[in-house]
């Protein structure tokens, strides 16, 4: 999302997800990069990228919202619209009710507002903006910049939040953060720590080198699990941690090349759901489930939540449980590559996992 080959071994044998219905259309022209997360009242809330495809001075944050499980979804509405490119967003709500939104501001797009000006390493990426919500994603508190995430790369480099916000038993807010450097470093997956309900962030706990957007999700025995997304091949490879985030197992590899990013949710029965992008003909999103805790996963049965993508610019699926053993899967898609913003769509997938 930054502007973000395993040689075949085993049969993979994909089964179709037994779908509850047609999938349905979220957003139309609009809709790159969905975080959904299920709030206490039940709402599915949902965040996406809007005003501009991968790249665009005009990008923007809007945020849907379903009633009904999934069924049908409010107009977007815009959450971070400021002069510059507002975009790569990172959701969660908080026990007490506070939603929080992390997301990056980038400048430096030339006259056209289509292409960053100079290279790679000139494009600026100026940190992470916090913005909460006491009223279920009605109003929001004013932008602010985390000084302890800019600090930390002193604004050289790149620099993005990903996923899902979760908290820890102990109350602490954690948020997946990820850095592209420009020398040897190259891209390297953090955790955040915020223990005042999302104002402040600190403590950097690196979870992985070479990996950039990271999924993350605390199980119900207080241990935490990650899945990264590799610098090179764009696989999954996935990390544990015993101590509330404060260090990380080495990253083990998941999934192939290529399938990519991920989304991690415990179902209410403690089975894991990992779902992830597939750039892989037939293309578009699947999902695997574990039975213990992240340690193995169904890759040779993973289910098809959609294989209709006509290219590789789709995917990022993120998922909630509705009621035990049913999910709403949302995930973008880009129907025309010349025509990117007119054709991305936003698509909401209900399913339900065989018991």
């Amino acid at each position: 999302m930054f502007l973000a080959s395993l040689a075949a071994t085993l049969i993979v044998i994909p089964l179709a997800a037994q779908t509850l219905g047609r999938p349905v259309t979220v957003t139309e022209g609009l809709g790159y990069f969905p975080v959904a997360i299920r709030l206490k009242n039940g709402d599915i809330l949902a965040v996406l990228r809007g005003g501009a495809p991968h790249i665009g001075v005009k990008g923007r944050l809007d945020l849907v919202r379903s009633t009904d499980g999934g069924r049908t979804w409010s107009k977007p509405w815009t959450v971070a619209d400021e002069a510059e490119d507002d975009r790569n967003p990172a959701l969660g709500q908080l026990r007490d009710g506070t939603i929080i939104l992390g997301y990056v501001v980038a400048r430096g797009y030339d006259e056209t507002g289509l292409r960053f000006k100079g290279k790679r390493q000139d494009w600026i990426f100026e940190g992470v903006y916090l913005t909460r919500s006491r009223d279920n994603g009605k109003t929001w508190t004013k932008p602010e910049r985390s000084q302890t995430t800019y600090d930390f790369y002193n604004g050289k480099g790149a620099i993005s939040p990903y996923g899902k916000i979760v908290q820890t038993k102990d109350g602490a807010a954690l948020m997946a953060v990820y850095f592209e450097f420009h020398d040897d470093r190259g891209n390297e997956s953090y955790v955040f720590r915020s223990t005042d309900g999302g104002k402040t962030w600190g403590q950097p706990a690196l979870i992985g080198r070479h990996y950039n957007e990271t999924g993350l999700a605390v199980l119900k025995d207080g241990s935490i699990v990650a899945a990264l997304r590799s610098e090179k091949g764009g696989n999954l490879a996935t990390s544990f941690s015993s101590d509330g985030g404060r260090t990380w197992s080495t990253p083990t590899q998941v999934t192939a090349d290529r399938e990519h990013p991920a989304d991690l949710i415990q179902l209410s029965g403690g089975r894991l759901l990992m779902t992830f992008g597939e750039r892989n003909e037939p293309r578009g999103a699947r999902a695997v489930i574990s039975s213990d805790n992240g340690k193995t996963w169904s890759t040779q049965t993973p289910f098809i939540l959609a294989n209709d993508a006509p290219n590789g610019d789709t995917g990022y699926p993120s998922s909630v449980e509705t009621a035990p053993g049913r999910i709403t899967t949302l995930y973008y898609r880009v129907d025309d590559l010349k025509r990117a913003l007119e054709t991305s769509k936003c698509i909401a997938v209900l399913w339900e996992i065989p018991k």
